[in-house]
């Protein structure tokens, strides 16, 4: 039987466990004993066990417990995966972000929530004042932008229950309009739109604060604002690509102060000037979503772990939102369909 000394100096003494007991060994200092890590489990088979390969075991027993996987360790920090940018650039107002932000301070008519759209390629903003946010209110928010701007093909959204009851699923069918879901819990999915949101509340606290307005009747002029800013991913404003001029606004209107006044042009030469500065607009902010998506990828995916699951493989499922201390972090296992 080994032994060794412990730090007062008193002997103690291992059995040297057969290969049929080890799993046995394991379970009782793990399984029964509070779950602990690699080390410290280890340290407390020591102090009764011992077998030619103990730590190696003990980790790769630890690394295929079930119940540890699902708790997951707070110092066990999963690494992301890379990133999967979307296509650049597609028609504008063929793909759809919406959300819903809410809830706000009561405005004068009563209206506590804003139902968001963004064109996915433009980055073209809209934002529709709404007292709730059930699906009829939605549906009926957003049925003014398709009368102004058209029928999209695709509708991207989180899975709140407003976006996925039955009267949003019905109006989309009869539209033909494609549904596509963000991943729950997980803002990065509709990344764009999300910092819309921050820039369009930081814009709107800041006007009340200063005019002690409604955020309600600033809400037109901070949009207005919006859609002329340059966006650093495209190099063009929304304004930009969608009407290939700029829309006069305050600024504007100030500088036309020091301006001659240009002469008419005849309707040929506009229509032709139209098409031209549009296409070319739209093909530059192309390329420059594509080089930033480039980019960011690049520099996002230094910190990622490639990670591959093919059909038949069991997996777990993250649980983001942790409602009590002593909820699992994950869910499963379970079994890959299809890639």
């Amino acid at each position: 039987m080994p032994q060794f000394e412990g730090f007062v100096g008193d002997p103690i003494y291992q059995v040297v466990v057969p290969l049929t007991y080890r799993d046995i060994v394991l379970q009782i200092s793990h399984d029964q004993s509070g779950h602990m890590g690699v080390r410290k489990t280890y340290d407390r088979v020591l102090r009764y066990f011992f077998w030619p390969g103990l730590k190696k075991d003990v980790s790769a027993y630890i690394k295929s417990c079930h119940t540890c996987q699902l708790t997951s360790k707070p110092n066990q920090v999963l690494k992301p995966v890379p990133l999967c940018p979307i296509p650049a650039i597609s028609q504008p107002f063929e793909h759809l972000l919406i959300d819903c932000v809410g809830p706000l301070p009561p405005s004068k008519s009563g209206a506590r929530y804003l139902l968001t759209v963004m064109c996915q390629s433009t980055r073209y903003p809209a934002a529709y004042p709404l007292r709730s946010i059930t699906a009829k209110s939605v549906v009926r928010a957003l049925s003014q932008f398709i009368s102004i701007f058209g029928v999209p093909r695709i509708i991207q959204s989180d899975q709140g229950s407003n976006f996925c009851s039955k009267l949003f699923a019905q109006v989309l069918k009869q539209l033909n309009i494609v549904h596509n879901f963000s991943s729950a819990y997980h803002a990065q999915s509709q990344g764009v739109l999300e910092r819309f949101h921050q820039t369009l509340k930081s814009m709107l606290r800041s006007l009340c604060v200063q005019m002690q307005g409604d955020w309600e009747e600033a809400l037109p002029w901070m949009l207005l604002a919006a859609r002329e800013v340059i966006q650093e991913s495209t190099g063009f404003s929304p304004n930009d690509l969608i009407f290939s001029h700029k829309v006069r606004g305050p600024l504007a209107l100030f500088q036309d102060n020091w301006k001659e006044a240009q002469p008419p042009t005849n309707l040929l030469d506009f229509v032709n000037g139209f098409r031209y500065r549009l296409y070319m607009s739209q093909e530059v902010a192309r390329k420059n979503l594509a080089r930033t998506q480039t980019k960011m990828k690049k520099r996002y995916d230094g910190q990622t772990e490639h990670r591959e699951f093919l059909p038949g493989d069991q997996v777990l499922a993250l649980l983001p939102i942790i409602t009590s201390p002593w909820q699992a972090k994950f869910s499963g296992p379970f079994s890959v369909l299809k890639k």
